[in-house]
């Protein structure tokens, strides 16, 4: 009212200008000046246009200024997907994702990032306020756990990406939630090839992802063994075998004379040299003979380095304390040569041998023996060709010795998809051998190979044409071509095929110096099955392994000590064990607390390369795979971090300048009032 009093009263004194000047010139009508007074009412109608033109200022300004008060009273906040809206807080639920891979244990001048993202995780769950829901995402990104398990997270192999712990999170999220406000927080040092995988699934709607990179980006140098891979098929006590590892340096300069050792057991068996180019995978060769029967653990280990969990890698192999060999013949077989070869063997080797008739296959329990020799069969019945079949799919080896008659000889290949045979009655000789193969590892000197094989006189052969289905190698050739030995590869077993018969009336291979040896290396290859190496498994993959049939409740005991029952599922003469273990090291499978196999665990090789992708690009990334906007939290410090919550969690807050705008406006108000109230 204080101002609208002297609008009044400078209205009304306007207004009474013409009144007066009307009335001095009513008293002297002789001298009116008639353009006097249209300058008055000129002047009076000005005055009245600005007297309503600064009243409706001054209201648009009053009624603006009390609504921005109002406004910044409602503590409005702006969001990146809502826009603007007027409740300055609300409940939320939100996930913690934190990345405790092996990498997150590196360090620099704040700690290790392990560290750096617990206390980010930390200043997050401190700015909760009463009615919000936090849970931490379990290891497995299975369920949701209570914020006190955070401080006990300890690292552990990476068994997934950050794309599909965030996945995991906003699903989880979206089903467990009580608020409208959802909010997923991964923390991770951003490593690039544990970031993404090939997997497209789009977020929950309504889940916001927040991303909270620890640590620097800059890449650390790193060598790691990728892989390693017995590659002697024939493995005995005293023997050397053939150990071949994968290093990779995911430095970015060339490494000279880095070591690499081998070790059987805690003894070192082997150690060479190498040089390592950035980024490039190197094959290294080891030799080590081992000392004892059964199942051995080995592994290969490098220099010390700054990532020290893929220094070393673990292997197993199986040194069979015993051979079971099967002796299956037909009526008019000749098996006197082949029983002679493998008994002078026996004893020293741990060779047994077991004859029966082809009429008694059927009722043998084939899973009990390593290798079969089947020698001259008779007509194979259907069943007999399955359970052959079913045999060797199962890891089991074949030695086929042929008929005069190839009719079941032919059948058996047939439904392995090998070739076919025919019978020919010629003179010929062995050619060439393949002296690189396993078969004839050791065997032979370098002299020897560099000569011929031993003359050898065919009189009948079984000429084999190959098949084009299966994995086949000739071993031995004859000098018109055809093979006398033949490899064929078949579900995990292997099948030779011998083109002459173990009897002088097919050649005179039987009392050859070459045939013993042949016989024996045979009975060792194929007893081998699909490899004598153990499984080797990815800490945190699950992967299914099978396992002869034994009796007893089988357990596996982990690398860490944990023992567990694995899902099991029963199949024709084994058990399929499905396995996820998350510790790298050597496992152990058990079958009423008897070992019967040990297993290794290595460290997935994508967790090596320490190269780290810039939160801008990360964020960038991850919002692609999502379908989703990802944001950026800043953990430089705790006390940033609980402001960028606070911003992420309520959006940001425009009170503060809602509030800025009505003190202007009301300044204006008064400024305008007061210019007018002055004139």
């Amino acid at each position: 009212m204080a101002f609208i009093n002297p609008l009044i009263l400078f209205g009304l004194i306007a207004a009474a200008i013409p009144l007066l000047v009307y009335l001095f010139n009513f008293r002297r009508p002789q001298r009116l000046d008639y353009s006097s007074l249209a300058l008055l009412h000129a002047l009076q109608r000005t005055t009245l246009q600005r007297i309503r033109i600064r009243n409706w200022l001054l209201l648009l300004l009053r009624t603006l200024a009390l609504c921005v008060l109002v406004i910044a009273f409602a503590r409005p906040t702006l969001t990146d997907s809502a826009g603007t809206r007027f409740f300055g807080r609300s409940s939320m639920s939100a996930v913690l994702a934190l990345d405790a891979s092996l990498s997150m244990m590196q360090r620099d001048s704040d700690g290790t990032r392990l560290e750096q993202a617990k206390s980010a995780a930390q200043a997050i769950i401190d700015s909760a306020e009463p009615g919000d829901e936090l849970f931490i995402l379990s290891e497995k990104a299975q369920h949701l756990e209570t914020p006190d398990v955070l401080l006990n997270r300890a690292p552990a192999p990476a068994t997934r990406t950050a794309s599909s712990i965030i996945r995991s999170a906003s699903t989880l999220l979206a089903q467990e939630a009580s608020h409208l406000n959802k909010i997923v927080y991964y923390l991770g040092d951003l490593q690039e090839s544990t970031l993404l995988d090939s997997v497209q699934i789009p977020l929950d709607q309504g889940v916001r992802v927040m991303l909270v990179p620890v640590g620097t980006t800059e890449t650390r140098p790193n060598v790691g063994v990728a892989d390693v891979q017995v590659t002697s098929r024939i493995v005995d006590p005293g023997t050397p075998t053939t150990i071949e590892a994968t290093v990779v340096n995911h430095g970015t300069s060339s490494i000279e004379d880095y070591a690499v050792s081998l070790y059987f057991g805690d003894e070192r068996v082997a150690q060479t040299s190498i040089a390592l180019a950035p980024e490039v995978p190197v094959r290294v060769t080891l030799r080590g003979a081992p000392t004892i029967h059964g199942w051995l653990a080995g592994y290969v280990t490098t220099e010390d380095d700054g990532f020290e969990e893929d220094n070393q890698r673990y292997f197993t192999l199986n040194v069979p304390a015993r051979r079971d060999i099967l002796l299956v013949h037909g009526t008019e077989a000749q098996t006197d040569h082949v029983e002679l070869a493998l008994s002078l063997r026996s004893e020293s080797d741990a060779l047994s041998t077991t004859k029966i008739p082809q009429r008694a296959l059927a009722a043998t329990l084939l899973s009990n023996y390593s290798t079969i020799f089947l020698i001259s069969p008779d007509e194979l019945s259907t069943g007999e060709v399955a359970k052959l079949k079913q045999y060797i799919e199962n890891g089991g080896g074949l030695l086929i010795f042929p008929a005069a008659e190839p009719t079941s000889t032919n059948a058996l290949l047939e439904t392995v998809g090998a070739g076919r045979v025919s019978i020919q009655e010629s003179e010929t000789s062995i050619d060439e051998a393949d002296f690189e193969h396993p078969l004839f590892e050791g065997v032979f000197t370098a002299l020897e190979r560099a000569q011929r094989l031993e003359a050898v006189t065919v009189h009948r052969s079984a000429r084999y044409v190959p098949g084009t289905a299966g994995a086949e190698q000739t071993l031995i050739t004859l000098l018109d071509g055809a093979p006398l030995l033949q490899e064929i590869q078949y579900g995990n077993g292997r099948i030779f095929f011998m083109a002459v018969a173990p009897d002088l009336v097919w050649s005179d291979l039987p009392v050859r110096g070459l045939f013993i040896p042949l016989m024996y290396r045979a009975a060792h290859y194929l007893s081998a099955g699909g490899s004598v190496q153990g499984e080797q498994l990815l800490t945190g993959h699950q992967t299914s392994i099978r396992i002869p049939a034994v009796k007893g409740n089988i357990t596996v005991k982990t690398p860490d000590g944990t023992e567990l029952m694995p899902p099991q599922r029963q199949v024709f003469g084994a058990s399929l064990l499905d396995l996820d273990i998350d510790s790298p090291g050597v496992a152990e499978v058990l079958a009423a607390n008897v070992s019967v196999r040990l297993l290794s665990v290595g460290l997935d090789p994508l967790e090596s390369r320490l190269v780290y992708m810039e939160p801008e690009e990360a964020s960038e990334a991850l919002a692609e795979a999502l379908d989703a906007p990802v944001e950026l939290l800043n953990a430089a410090s705790r006390e940033g971090v609980s402001t960028a919550v606070n911003r992420a969690r309520t959006g940001l807050e425009l009170w503060r300048h809602f509030l800025v705008l009505g003190l202007i406006l009301l300044a204006a108000e008064m400024m305008l009032a007061a210019r007018w109230r002055n004139r």
